[in-house]
């Protein structure tokens, strides 16, 4: 603000400053507190951090110091090794409930099983996907060496029972499929 001032009165108000008593506005390395936008009798206006001598002041302009050095905050804590490990949560589409006086059909079982079947081949590539470890997953040992720590086989178990229970979904919607099938 205190630069952005400074530049107006150089570059605007020479003309002025020079015709009227303008006072100049401080050096740079010194900071006023104020500055005033003076309106002059010709109507022109001037900025200045000292009143001006037959202008009246329209408005006082608080002006902070500037800053000197960096203001960033640097946290010291020990951040953890990896960030932790987001999981996707499968959803559960629930299908229309058929009325009770209405039994689903044939086709409405089919596309249940093509569903679940979609769902086991998405577990199934996860699962291949989630075989390499990710950061955080490797502990380092004594001979310089690492092995896999106890998170990337929670993962590991975690992608095993996505792929079990998507594999039991696809069971019960072909059971249930087989008995909507007419009998040959």
């Amino acid at each position: 603000m205190r630069t952005l001032i400074a530049l107006l009165l150089a570059n605007l108000a020479l003309p002025i400053a020079q015709a009227v008593d303008v006072p100049q506005p401080a050096p740079l390395g010194k900071s006023a507190n104020k500055a005033y936008r003076q309106v002059m009798p010709d109507g022109s206006i001037v900025y200045s951090d000292k009143p001006v001598k037959g202008a009246k002041i329209d408005e006082t302009i608080e002006v902070e110091p500037p800053l000197h050095g960096t203001q960033v905050e640097v946290d010291t804590r020990k951040k953890p090794a990896a960030k932790p490990q987001s999981r996707p949560v499968p959803v559960q589409r629930v299908g229309a409930i058929p009325p009770p006086d209405r039994k689903r059909t044939s086709d409405e079982a089919q596309s249940e099983v093509v569903r679940a079947e979609m769902q086991l081949e998405d577990a199934r590539k996860r699962q291949q996907a989630g075989v390499e470890p990710v950061a955080g997953e490797r502990t380092g040992n004594a001979n310089g060496t690492s092995r896999l720590n106890d998170t990337y086989w929670k993962r590991q178990q975690d992608l095993a029972q996505d792929v079990e229970e998507a594999h039991d979904a696809l069971r019960k919607a072909q059971a249930e499929r087989n008995t909507l099938l007419p009998s040959r």
